[in-house]
């Protein structure tokens, strides 16, 4: 038997055209709001007017002041400069609506001005994952990050050139108000990005050495739906598909509050921490098969799994073939999601690579010793290597 402890204290609200009722949800929490979002995404699809109008309707809301200037990556500058508007103007609530950025931006943002700290202050205080956060409220307009769900907050430093993650219970938003419909606006791009953002946390909770039983759930059904509806919402923007990615981007932060990231994040962090502007799946995507062909050995049973979850046919294989499917899996998706870039396409070069392994080693540790193998520094390198050339 596998002992576990799980905590997810979560209100999950999965409703087409719930956002209608997004006042009433920020009102319960607070009355003066800090409206984080991304610069122009709800504007230009006409959902900004719809949420400051159910705001506005909300009785006990006094006054909101938006914060639209969400960077591809958060960093500090624009954390401090959220925190900042939250301290100035005395706000007592914090309403994500946007991708991982906004939500993620959202919640340092609130904690930092809680505590009146900066950022690195918040990251070093080691009472962090209890310490108090002004209420938040989320609701995703991606499929992917699962930040809607989860107890994280990833960030740059862009003048040190880190990417950089915080845990606090204070994370978990008050209410995940998941709204499929905001996501129908997605570029093709940001579909074939986010979705496979999702594949990654699921892939590492389930194979990870913190993986449990309701992670496990969570997992298998997060890479089923990914593999029955993602393509399908690239491809033709289906709703159906659209509706089922948000699900499956919903289950699979979930499992990674408890079964957590591993190489495959460690590895990405440190490539976005020196290009800010790449996208986090796109990332993640570049390094996921290098990974896979290295970690497939260290758990064939967890491997074969997601191969068949990922739709390989496996009945007749040994259990090694069967895990190594797995790489074969990643590997068609990606084709069929056009995500064919490898690190030359942004710039990286063979000089770089020892400078991206000291951030994997430096920054995530954790995601390290919680991988299914015990990887080397001459792993990682190799890794980098591979994902240079593609």
């Amino acid at each position: 038997m596998t002992n576990f402890t799980f905590y997810a204290p979560l209100r999950v609200v999965f409703e087409k055209e719930s956002t209608k009722d997004i006042g009433k949800y920020v009102s319960r929490n607070g009355n003066r709001v800090l409206f984080v979002t991304g610069k122009k995404h709800l504007k230009e699809t006409g959902k900004l007017g719809k949420i400051l109008e159910s705001l506005k309707r909300a009785e006990k809301i006094e006054e909101v002041f938006i914060f639209n200037d969400t960077p591809q990556n958060p960093d500090i500058d624009s954390i401090h400069e959220a925190r900042d508007m939250i301290v100035k103007h005395n706000l007592n609530v914090v309403l994500a609506v946007g991708g991982g950025s906004a939500m993620d931006l959202a919640k340092a943002a609130s904690i930092c001005a809680k505590h009146k700290k900066g950022t690195i202050d918040m990251l070093n205080n080691p009472a962090l994952p209890i310490l108090g956060a002004y209420p938040i409220i989320c609701s995703p307009t991606t499929s992917g990050s699962g930040s809607e769900v989860t107890k994280y907050v990833v960030f740059n430093d862009n003048k040190k050139k880190l990417k950089m993650a915080m845990s606090s219970e204070s994370f978990f938003p008050k209410v995940s108000l998941i709204d499929p419909e905001l996501t129908y606006s997605m570029p093709k791009e940001v579909i074939a990005n986010t979705g496979f953002d999702a594949l990654s946390h699921a892939i590492e909770a389930y194979t990870s050495k913190s993986s449990c039983p309701i992670t496990d759930a969570y997992c298998r059904e997060a890479m089923s739906l990914v593999r029955t509806y993602l393509v399908d919402a690239y491809k033709t923007n289906n709703f159906k598909a659209m509706d089922n990615m948000s699900l499956a981007s919903m289950f699979a932060g979930m499992a990674l509050n408890v079964g957590r990231a591993s190489l495959p994040h460690a590895l990405e962090h440190a490539l976005s921490a020196y290009r800010p502007d790449l996208p986090h799946g796109l990332g993640l995507s570049i390094v996921m098969v290098p990974f896979l062909k290295r970690a497939f050995k260290c758990n064939k049973v967890k491997f074969a799994d997601i191969a068949y979850f990922l739709g390989e046919n496996i009945s007749n294989d040994s259990l090694e073939n069967a895990a190594k499917k797995s790489i074969d899996a990643v590997i068609k998706l990606k084709e069929q999601l056009n995500l064919k870039y490898t690190l030359k396409d942004f710039g990286f070069d063979k000089n770089g690579i020892d400078d991206l392994v000291n951030h994997t080693l430096f920054t995530m540790a954790h995601g390290l010793k919680n991988s299914p193998c015990d990887f080397t520094e001459k792993d990682i390198k190799a890794i980098y290597y591979e994902a240079l050339e593609g």
